[in-house]
């Protein structure tokens, strides 16, 4: 009997230790089944998942680097040919010009000649900076004084739009007394006086000195290139000296829808009602203008 209690005793200490080392056995191939797995998903095989999206912090990252980005704006500077460029004479008929088409809308222009002032001349270019206001201006080379330091200025001032540069002869000589010959060489010394000075042509507009001009006058202009010839459909008569307030009574009086207003850089009271000039144009809905832009109208 205690034989047998024996051998069943050592029985069950050998199950247990083999039942231990199943255990461990089992262990160990759980652990390589486990590693096996994770170094195939990580290899990538044509059979694995995609890879899971990236951490909120990662996709910022992400959208960073891609986004696209904002492009400076398109200079809005003209790439055409610069107003009034030096290019070979046209030549053609002249046609006498007194005011604006029906088509330009409430546009006035005020055209401004001589120069005889230098400081007259500096600050109308001083108004024509400050307020855009715009103008034409038909200088004389007789005048040049007054002219050459502010170059620079009016150049400008033409490629921004807010001046058309006309010819008004160089010496300021009456025409028809002179003859078309000696007009003719008046005119063209003029027109190279312009082009050395500004480094812009005066065509195609001309005004004759006092307005007087007659068909002959006229066929020479046109031969020249100068097929505008601008008169003025009112005027505030200030080649001899003005008040301001005559100036100014003289705008209200002659602006209207398409006027060509005749003006003088010669005495300080011109220069001086400008920027009021320019307020009461606006406070009649009456928009001043180039001649460039009354008489081409878009």
């Amino acid at each position: 009997m205690q034989t047998s209690d024996r051998e069943t005793r050592r029985a069950e200490r050998r199950a247990r230790t083999r039942r231990r080392r199943f255990a461990a056995l089992a262990s160990v191939i759980g652990v390589g089944i486990v590693v096996v797995a994770s170094v195939v998903v990580a290899s990538g095989g044509s059979n694995a998942e995609p890879d899971p999206a990236p951490a909120p912090q990662a996709q910022a990252s992400r959208s960073s680097t891609t986004a696209p980005t904002k492009t400076a704006p398109a200079d809005p500077s003209p790439k055409g040919p610069s107003p009034q460029q030096i290019r070979p004479a046209v030549p053609g008929p002249a046609k006498v010009i007194t005011e604006g088409p029906a088509s330009a809308g409430r546009k006035v222009a005020l055209t401004i000649d001589d120069g005889t002032c230098a400081a007259c001349v500096d600050r109308i270019l001083n108004v024509l900076e400050a307020t855009g206001g715009k103008v034409t201006l038909f200088p004389n080379g007789t005048y040049g004084a007054s002219w050459a330091p502010q170059a620079k200025r009016i150049r400008a001032l033409v490629a921004n739009g807010q001046v058309t540069l006309g010819n008004h002869t160089y010496s300021h000589g009456i025409s028809t007394q002179i003859g078309a010959r000696a007009f003719s060489a008046d005119l063209q010394r003029n027109e190279d006086w312009i082009q050395k000075t500004f480094k812009l042509s005066g065509r195609p507009w001309f005004r004759p000195p006092y307005g007087d001009h007659n068909a002959s006058i006229d066929a020479a202009a046109g031969a020249l290139g100068y097929r505008k010839v601008i008169m003025w459909s009112g005027t505030v008569a200030d080649s001899q000296p003005r008040s301001e307030g005559y100036i100014l009574d003289a705008i209200d009086y002659w602006a209207r829808p398409g006027s060509i207003i005749l003006m003088h850089a010669n005495y300080p009271a011109t220069a001086k009602a400008l920027p009021k000039i320019f307020r009461m144009l606006e406070k009649r809905r009456l928009e001043p203008v180039t001649l460039a832009e009354l008489l081409s109208p878009s």
